[in-house]
């Protein structure tokens, strides 16, 4: 968390280093770490019967970690 909070303070400086345009994005890069964050769990959605509850699940903890993150950078935007 204070590494993004780092990253929101600083935002700048930050922004320096992102890519200027989506063609110089590092797509491959990107993919992989978003397979490694997410992959098991929508992968287990693909099974007949059992995944509907499990994306039940899993989205559900989606939206709270988002709803989640939003709260906190909204907070954070108040307190700066």
């Amino acid at each position: 968390m204070n590494e993004i909070f780092d990253k929101i303070e600083n935002w700048e400086e930050y922004s320096r280093i992102l890519p200027v345009s989506l063609n110089q994005m590092d797509w491959r890069t990107f993919q992989q770490e978003y397979r490694d964050y997410i992959d098991l769990a929508k992968l287990a959605q693909i099974l007949p019967g059992v995944g509907a509850v499990i994306g039940f699940y899993t989205n559900g903890k989606l939206i709270d970690r988002l709803g989640e993150t939003a709260m906190n950078s909204y907070r954070m935007r108040l307190l700066k």
